[in-house]
């Protein structure tokens, strides 16, 4: 299973497709809200560990650019070290994401202890460093003051409920923003017969201006510098 998560994770990394590894305390709604955001068939369970395989989806931002989204172990204090190393090849999906997407619980008695136990084994895998959206969960079952109070103390933080559906449309574009963007402005004109090229840019890039002409696509974009590369004899301007 590791050669092929391994796998995976470099095929994603060759294609230069963003990824977002969905984090939290264990019941936090991790899977819950991935089915909210991609509508994937994963186990949803009051139970600890419910989730030991992570599991990966394809999303795309309003502008077609295509990211992935990862589910993974649901994380507690004082994690042991040996249970964090036979969880590695999972928890590894975090620090090799873009983006963490930490899920919490704004239900829980104690959110914040949530919050501080989940830092501490992301710290513990190399995942302190990855920028990072808080998401505070279960909004239909806080109460408003604790709401109130985790977004004071948590700036940018998103409130939702992955149940009901309350905030997903406030944490879609707040999911885009925080995204890596492509780097490179260049204006190209591809031929048809390259419609390949044509399919990286919508998938990987960021499209200002689209024609189709008479020689081939004319397409003013900015992308990653190994699609810059690909693209380069086809340079206008």
């Amino acid at each position: 299973m590791d050669a092929t998560r391994e796998g995976k994770r470099a095929e994603r990394r060759r294609n230069q497709v963003p990824s977002v590894a969905i984090v939290g305390y264990t019941n936090a709604g991790k899977s819950s809200l991935l089915n909210r955001l991609t509508g994937a068939g994963v186990l949803v369970e009051d139970a600890l560990f419910a989730t030991l395989d992570p599991t990966t989806r394809r999303a795309e931002t309003s502008d077609s650019r295509v990211y992935t989204l990862t589910d993974t172990v649901g994380f507690v204090r004082h994690l042991p070290h040996d249970l964090v190393e036979a969880f590695r090849s999972t928890l590894e999906e975090s620090a090799l994401a873009d983006l963490l997407l930490h899920v919490v619980d704004a239900s829980d008695p104690d959110p914040e202890g949530q919050i501080a136990a989940v830092n501490t084994v992301l710290a513990e895998i190399g995942a302190a460093q990855v920028p990072e959206l808080i998401v505070l969960n279960k909004s239909d079952l806080a109460d408003d003051a604790t709401l109130l109070a985790l977004r004071a103390n948590h700036p940018g933080s998103v409130v939702v409920s992955a149940r009901t559906g309350e905030g997903i449309d406030e944490l879609l574009p707040a999911i885009e923003a925080a995204l890596p963007r492509p780097e490179v402005e260049l204006t190209v004109l591809v031929p048809y017969s390259r419609g390949d090229l044509i399919d990286r840019i919508h998938k990987t890039g960021i499209i200002d201006t689209l024609e189709h002409t008479g020689e081939g696509t004319l397409v003013t974009a900015r992308v990653k510098p190994d699609l810059a590369g690909d693209l380069q004899e086809f340079a206008r301007g």
